[in-house]
């Protein structure tokens, strides 16, 4: 009993407007629903009355009132209280107050109309029964509103008190009154039960939110760190004038392209060339438009290269490609080629053509060659080609590693 006492008299929720304004909304729309449920009790106590041969003339108007009432309170409601989100909580607390105070009336004023009178006294008990089972339905569905319950309960006991007591039923009227007097605690048990489980499912409702915003921004701190580390990676393996492969990034990937393709027996070809006299094109045109060379130059040449070639500007106006063209059985000479006959037409540079021309030197790889010793290996044959005269293609031999041959390897003029 103890136990029970403490939870009828522990304080109420501390609760916000927006949980105030749920439990009203929630209480409103049952104690509409409630009404129309009233209907069927009404023709009940009709039916039972007229059966038992009760004065039909106050029962008919209790009957009338109710019924206009309840049609009245199924519109009202949802108008005045459900549908106005702009009203403060205490605002529709109030006017939803009013309104089960008349309700109260109108189904308590059953005990002042309907009286049976001396001959059939044990007939008062069906408005008895009326006026309880309205209060109770009132409790089940209006207990998250305890103002609007006691003003519903305590209109409805005071209209059967006096319709009792008018007919000398006092043993009526203490049962009244008992069940006023315990109602109420009832009512605020019932609000306290609703009140703190909608306040908590509210708090976690508002921590779900929190933890959402938290991981919204963690994701976007997680993109934005991903896009930097992206651009970071970009700049770290692209050269930032043409956007192709740099030094890095290109023999990181001739190491792997080697094991990949000595694996399988596949021949990879280095094709190192730059363009001739570029010198003479930064120095007479400015290098502005010699950066533009660079740009339209490895545009040209990635065009002409297939899928899985790779092209990379190592520096200046040095580039490398990277090539395991199955259709050229010379392993890169017919690739380098290409190039050499795509950089012969001329550039529109500053608005006029200018005629360039390239020295490529081919690398093959025999097998046991490093990736640097191929690179190696094609800049001793690029240099060949420049001493044959330029604009053409050398393939290294061996023999070209012959001291006489490297000492003569060289570029005489820019």
């Amino acid at each position: 009993m103890q136990d029970i006492w403490r939870m009828l008299r522990a304080p109420d929720p501390d609760i916000d407007d927006v949980v105030r304004r749920e439990l009203l909304s929630q209480s409103a729309e049952a104690a509409r629903v409630s009404n129309l449920l009233g209907a069927g009790l009404v023709v009940t106590t009709l039916a039972v009355l007229v059966a038992a041969h009760a004065p039909g003339a106050g029962v008919l108007v209790w009957c009338a009132l109710v019924t206009a009432w309840t049609v009245f309170f199924h519109h009202a409601v949802p108008r005045l209280i459900i549908r106005r989100p702009t009203g403060s909580p205490a605002t529709l607390g109030r006017r939803f107050t009013v309104i089960e105070v008349f309700s109260g009336l109108i189904w308590g004023s059953v005990c002042v109309l309907v009286r049976p009178g001396e001959d059939r006294p044990e007939l008062i008990a069906v408005p008895v029964a009326v006026v309880m089972l309205a209060n109770a339905a009132n409790l089940l569905f209006c207990n998250a509103t305890p103002v609007a319950y006691r003003g519903y309960h305590v209109s409805a006991a005071t209209m059967s008190t006096v319709g009792l007591a008018s007919q000398g039923f006092w043993s009526l009227v203490a049962f009244i009154v008992f069940g006023a007097l315990g109602a109420p605690t009832l009512a605020r048990y019932g609000y306290r039960q609703v009140a703190g489980a909608r306040l908590l499912a509210r708090q976690n409702a508002l921590l779900a939110d929190e933890v959402r915003t938290e991981r919204e921004a963690v994701e976007q701190i997680n993109l934005r760190l991903s896009e930097a580390n992206a651009e970071l990676a970009h700049k770290a393996t692209r050269d930032p004038l043409t956007g192709l492969p740099n030094r890095a990034l290109f023999f990181d990937h001739l190491a792997s392209a080697l094991v990949r393709s000595r694996q399988v027996g596949r021949r990879l070809g280095v094709i190192y060339f730059d363009l001739d006299r570029f010198k003479v094109v930064n120095d007479s045109l400015g290098h502005g438009a010699g950066d533009d060379l660079l740009c339209q130059a490895g545009a040209r040449i990635s065009a002409v290269l297939r899928s899985g070639d790779v092209l990379a500007r190592l520096g200046g106006d040095e580039f490398v490609v990277l090539t395991g063209d199955r259709s050229d059985p010379t392993g890169g000479v017919g690739v380098a080629e290409r190039v050499r006959r795509v950089l012969e037409e001329p550039f529109l540079l500053d608005g006029r053509p200018v005629q360039v021309s390239s020295s490529l030197g081919v690398a093959v790889d025999d097998g046991f060659s490093t990736g640097e010793q191929l690179v190696e290996f094609a800049d001793v044959a690029l240099y060949r080609a420049k001493q044959g005269g330029r604009n053409q293609v050398a393939q290294f031999r061996p023999a070209m590693l012959d001291p006489i041959d490297v000492a003569g390897a060289t570029d005489p003029s820019p």
